[in-house]
Order: C-alpha cells, then sequence, then structure tokens
C-alpha cells in the first residue's frame, strides 16, 4: 500500500492542470485574428465535432465569432471520408463518424479558400475500473461538503500513454481536467486523483478518461504553461498554417458516473 501511495504522489506532483477546453487564451496582438479550430474524433457514434470560431482581443467581452459555411472532411487512412455538416453556427459534425483505435484521422478545413490541416492517431482504449470519491476536509464546511473524485484503471504495460481526464456534473463541463502520462505508473493499477475540480451532495457526476496521442498531450501541457506564463507566445499544434490555432484529437474514450452521496 505504501508503494502505491507513492506512486499516486510521484504522479499527482507530475499531472498537468489545464482549464476550459472551450476557450484557449493566447498571447496575441488586438490586431491579429486567427482561425480557431477545435476538433475531436471519439470511437462513440455521435460523439465527433469540428467547431471553427475567430480569435478576440483580451478586452473584447462580444460573442465569440463563430465561422460558417465551411467545407469540413475528416478521413480515416482507409478510405472512408466523412464530410461533416453544420447543425448550429460555426459547429460540424457527421453522426456515422466512429473511431477506431489503431487508425490516424486526417482533418482538412476549407475556409474561404483557405485550407487547414492535421493528423491524429488513437491510442487503445484504457478502461475506468471504476470511480471513487473523498470528502475535502482541508476547505470544505461541515455545512456544506465538497467531495473530490479518483479515476481507477489498470495502465497497459509496455505502451507509451498519454491521458487526459475530463468531468461533468449534471450542469455540464467542468472547467479543470487532467492531462499527464504514464511515465510513473507503466502497467500499474492505480487511482489518480482529479484536482482543481470539486463536487457537492447529490451531484451527478460523469467521468471520462481519454487515450491522446503525443501530440495533442504536448499541445495542452503548452497551453497551461502558456497560460502560467512559462512558455512565450502560442502553443505549438497539429494544424497546418500560420493563421490556425487549436487542435485536433482522436481519442480512445471510457467513461463512468457515480451520484455523490449514493
Amino acid at each position: 500500500m505504501k508503494s502505491i501511495k507513492l506512486i499516486i504522489l510521484v504522479v499527482a506532483c507530475s499531472i498537468v492542470f489545464i482549464s476550459c477546453e472551450k476557450e484557449i487564451d493566447l498571447d496575441l496582438n488586438e490586431s491579429a485574428q486567427l482561425l480557431v479550430v477545435e476538433g475531436i474524433v471519439h470511437d462513440n457514434l455521435g460523439d465527433n465535432f469540428v467547431a471553427l470560431s475567430k480569435t478576440r482581443a483580451y478586452d473584447d467581452n462580444n460573442a465569440i465569432e463563430m465561422v460558417s459555411g465551411a467545407s469540413v472532411q475528416i478521413t480515416d487512412g482507409l478510405g472512408a471520408v466523412y464530410s461533416l455538416y453544420e447543425i448550429s453556427p460555426g459547429y460540424y459534425t457527421d453522426s456515422t463518424l466512429l473511431g477506431i483505435e489503431g487508425r490516424t484521422y486526417s482533418l482538412s478545413v476549407n475556409v474561404n479558400g483557405e485550407f487547414i490541416t492535421a493528423s491524429s492517431f488513437m491510442n487503445p482504449r484504457i478502461e475506468l475500473d471504476s470511480i471513487t470519491y473523498e470528502e475535502e476536509t482541508l476547505f470544505s464546511d461541515d455545512d456544506d461538503p465538497e467531495y473530490r473524485i479518483f479515476c481507477h484503471f489498470t495502465d497497459a504495460a509496455n505502451y507509451e500513454n498519454f491521458y487526459r481526464i475530463k468531468t461533468f456534473d449534471q450542469n455540464g463541463q467542468k472547467d479543470g481536467y487532467n492531462s499527464f502520462s504514464d511515465e510513473y505508473i507503466d502497467g500499474v493499477a492505480t487511482y489518480i486523483p482529479v484536482f482543481e475540480v470539486i463536487f457537492s451532495a447529490a451531484d451527478t457526476v460523469r467521468v471520462e478518461l481519454l487515450s491522446v496521442d503525443e501530440v495533442n498531450f504536448r499541445y495542452f501541457t503548452a497551453v497551461y504553461s502558456s497560460q502560467g506564463g512559462d512558455v512565450p507566445g502560442n502553443p505549438q499544434t497539429n494544424l497546418s498554417g500560420e493563421s490556425a490555432v487549436g487542435y485536433f484529437g482522436a481519442y480512445a474514450k471510457s467513461e463512468k458516473t457515480i451520484i455523490i452521496g449514493e
């Protein structure tokens, strides 16, 4: 038990904390307006999308400018081509697209004659064994207790895995999530605390354990470092072109749900 706790401590210290997947603050001058691409292929039907928007200045409090009328395609490397359709301003999807682990997915976006491309490899899914919770006693109020979530899973041995953990309650996605590698947990059955996210009694909590590729892992690591002021400029992305920021990722996903207090 002592060795397991040591592994958890080391992993916890190495975890990258990233907040807010849906809007990335970048160090851009006010005159530069870039295309923001956020694309995900999951190994689930109806759970894949590409969102297109424009960057804005820090002091611009107007609504995010979504990009409509683009041509968006995703291919799976084996000849299948999916032409995504726009279901709301700037949001594109294809209900028949199903990601399959071991395949490389490529994205092509055409916005008024400007092409943006990217590719991502879908690593094998790592199943969540269970999720549990513990009361957060350090800052919790006795009259209004708060709880932290733990994810239990077994890492695949002799394979370099990269993970992201995202959490949701009954109101939607929570801002914080964890990103980490298996450097200290290769082949080990372990449990990972979800930092920066606290839940209340009776919350319905859903947790996603995503297997991501190294390119996406390093991108979100750089996003966090840049927001913390350690890395100047924009994080390196797998998107082509100087006028685009964001990411495209193929993620195998395992998820479980728990109700706090039951």
